[in-house]
């Protein structure tokens, strides 16, 4: 068994990703809401994609075929993050609108990506350096661009529907909790769009990515320590359908 930097930076991630995992799973049981409830779901989602992508780099670093089928699983299982960003959207901001329609359009988009992942053909590979090449950049520079074009639609509304829970909220636990999602998901487009510049703009070599990746992810298990707490145990309503998350 060969060890791999990547494996390494996506096991801290899947360490952070679970903990707020967690955290949401805690609320949902306690409010029993629909957006607590989804927040968990897209949460575990980027959470099983990080373990995936854990396991695939730390014992299986050496194995081209079965790296293949991490990259498309991951991609599946994206897919499913992104639907379910998508219905909190619309469901916190389009009420008059059925969630489903603007979700499942996403998921077919998701899906579309991960089939074009599987029939193009391409070769991951450990560095010398100890990270993995998933070689999409450069086999699949459409797709991979495609990909972070789904980061970006689905998280920066998600972002923009938490900061304005920043903004309006005059109670300092609830703007600590959505000024930490923000950022948190933030970051999440932040780690795509670093896998593009530092390795196909600068030439840095899959090391760089694994090093962002590390980075970010002990700065989001920070963040969530700090701003994510445990539920109350009095009563206290989580979100409410007119679109402002109340926590």
């Amino acid at each position: 068994m060969t060890f791999s930097y990547t494996g390494l930076a996506y096991l801290l991630g899947f360490f952070a990703v679970g903990f707020l995992s967690y955290r949401f799973f805690q609320y949902w049981q306690k409010e029993k809401t629909v957006v607590s409830k989804f927040f968990f779901y897209f949460v575990a989602t980027f959470t099983l994609f990080m373990l995936i992508t854990a396991i695939g780099g730390l014992f299986f670093a050496e194995n081209t075929q079965v790296l293949r089928w991490v990259v498309i699983l991951a991609a599946l299982v994206q897919s499913f993050g992104f639907a379910f960003v998508v219905y909190l959207i619309f469901y916190l901001k389009f009420p008059r609108i059925s969630p489903w329609w603007g979700s499942a359009a996403v998921f077919l988009l998701g899906l579309a990506t991960t089939f074009l992942t599987a029939i193009t053909p391409f070769t991951p590979y450990l560095e010398a350096s100890g990270g993995i090449n998933w070689d999409i950049q450069h086999s699949q520079p459409l797709v991979d661009i495609f990909r972070f074009f789904l980061f970006l639609i689905t998280f920066l509304p998600l972002i923009v529907i938490l900061v304005q829970q920043v903004k309006n909220s005059t109670d300092p636990r609830v703007k600590a909790r959505a000024f930490g999602l923000a950022l948190v998901a933030a970051f999440g487009i932040v780690t795509g769009f670093l896998d593009f510049f530092l390795e196909t703009i600068l030439k840095l070599g899959a090391m760089s990515s694994d090093i962002a990746v590390s980075v970010l992810s002990v700065v989001v298990l920070i963040l969530i320590i700090f701003t994510q707490r445990p539920p109350k145990k009095d009563k206290e309503e989580y979100v409410s359908s007119s679109g402002r998350i109340s926590w």
